[in-house]
């Protein structure tokens, strides 16, 4: 009988272990899983402030709009130029849209109504508002609205 039970528990043993480092693999998969969400972040955060810096000082409040719709050019390439390498797709989206908008926003500086840039610089700001919520970032660090 003690060496049915000494037998039952040999074998045991060895399934009580495996169980326990397959526990400890998945800690360690978990582990790595959260190091590797924290590295994204810390990316999306990076890529954020460079597309924040290029984008200081367009000021699309009334009045504003014209000289804005002057400087829209030069903002749309060092978005293009920043979004061709942002790794987060949401965010080089954002990018990507807010650029087109911007090139839509410059061809109107010379030629166009007031109406037509207050039009293009409405659409700058939904534009704009998209890239903030990817960026999680209020409207106001992305471009100036009023």
């Amino acid at each position: 009988m003690v060496s049915g039970r000494l037998a039952a528990l040999r074998l045991a043993l060895p399934a009580v272990a495996l169980v326990a480092a397959l526990a400890g693999c998945d800690n360690v998969k978990q582990a790595q899983d959260a190091g590797r969400a924290a590295g994204q972040g810390v990316d999306k955060a990076r890529q954020c402030a460079g597309i924040v810096a290029d984008l200081s000082g367009l000021d699309l409040s009334p009045g504003s709009v014209a000289r804005a719709a002057g400087k829209a050019d030069e903002a749309a390439r060092k978005l293009d130029e920043r979004a061709r390498h942002i790794d987060q797709t949401d965010v080089r989206n954002s990018a990507e849209a807010l650029a087109e908008t911007l090139k839509r926003l410059g061809n109107t500086a010379s030629q166009s109504t007031p109406a037509e840039r207050e039009q293009a610089a409405r659409e700058v700001t939904s534009a704009a508002t998209r890239l903030a919520a990817a960026c999680g970032v209020p409207l106001d660090q992305v471009i100036q609205t009023g």
